[in-house]
């Protein structure tokens, strides 16, 4: 069996929980595949094909327990050495990080879904490391077509993850004003019910909101831009061929910066000038960074992932 274990919550959001599940159900139709998902309710009934639901960490180690996979993927921020001990005492013969190791988590194997240029973690596992790598759902990649540049930057998505925990929402909410653009407002679903009001509450002819959608699949390509913190979606948008701009956040801010570097995403800098940064976006400029994008963000990285899972597979037998 290969488990996956991910967390997601309204502090940290939710992309290491959609990423996983995207992989489950990619796998689950020709292999034994089941994951933990570390969250409350509400949002494991977004993600339950193939999941169990996690209480806590203390939980989940005791599912691991009693799963005793074969191969184990974490993708959990603070994975500690206890937790790698604990998947190789369950059977687990190739334990797998999609996330960082500063926590003394010990795998067999490395997946560095980007090419940023810090140095890569080195030790006694594989490393994996590519854009190509990067984990966008199936249903994303079906709806890939050819590059066509934009027109016109008229109507602006605004979406900063299923938690916004960098509190983007309201700023953006109350800082836009009659500029002649038209911007959707992305609520995500582990935003509390009370926060989602607060912020609906706000009142703007040239502003309209979306509570919770199914997936951005249809909003980024009906849409002249994307304005996000760099994660998840950010990845979406640049395999559809839609523009994505950053707003600099935290440790985000260094994904926004290295996106930028390569020429990936227009980075609209520091909150207190991402407005201003927006109004001023030059569409050529644009244009050109999307299509680089693009080529780079192709979507197959679910099967490159699998054929590797598969390699693992393989060894044991």
């Amino acid at each position: 069996m290969i488990l996956l274990h991910a967390r997601g919550n309204e502090k940290i959001g939710i992309g290491n929980l959609a990423r996983c599940y995207e992989l489950v159900k990619f796998l689950a139709p020709n292999r034994d595949v089941k994951a933990i998902f570390e969250c409350d309710e509400k949002l494991f009934s977004r993600f339950s094909q193939n999941a169990i639901r996690s209480e806590n960490l203390e939980h989940s180690k005791e599912l691991i327990y009693r799963l005793k996979p074969q191969i184990y993927i974490n993708d959990l921020l603070d994975a500690d050495k206890n937790l790698s001990d604990i998947a190789r005492n369950a059977g687990a013969r190739k334990i797998v990080s999609f996330n960082t190791l500063e926590y003394g988590f010990e795998p067999d194997a490395l997946f560095i879904m980007d090419e940023f240029d810090y140095p890569a973690a080195s030790g006694n596992f594989e490393v994996f490391r590519s854009f190509g790598y990067y984990i966008v759902g199936s249903d994303v990649v079906k709806r890939r077509a050819k590059f066509t540049p934009k027109t016109r930057l008229k109507n602006i998505l605004l979406s900063f993850g299923g938690a916004d925990p960098a509190m983007f929402s309201e700023y953006f909410a109350n800082v836009i004003a009659s500029d002649g653009r038209l911007y959707t407002l992305v609520l995500g679903p582990a935003m509390s019910d009370e926060r989602k009001a607060r912020i609906k509450s706000v009142k703007k002819p040239n502003l309209s909101f979306i509570d919770s959608p199914a997936n951005l699949i249809d909003l980024i390509l009906n849409h002249d831009a994307l304005v996000t913190l760099g994660g998840m979606s950010a990845y979406e948008a640049m395999t559809l061929g839609t523009p994505v701009c950053g707003v600099e956040w935290s440790y985000l801010a260094y994904v926004v910066r290295s996106f930028a570097k390569l020429k990936m995403i227009n980075n609209l800098g520091d909150i207190k000038n991402a407005y201003e940064n927006l109004l001023n976006l030059n569409l050529a400029s644009v244009n050109e960074i999307c299509e680089n994008a693009y080529l780079k963000i192709s979507g197959d990285a679910l099967a490159k992932i699998a054929k590797i899972l598969d390699g693992f597979e393989n060894e044991r037998s």
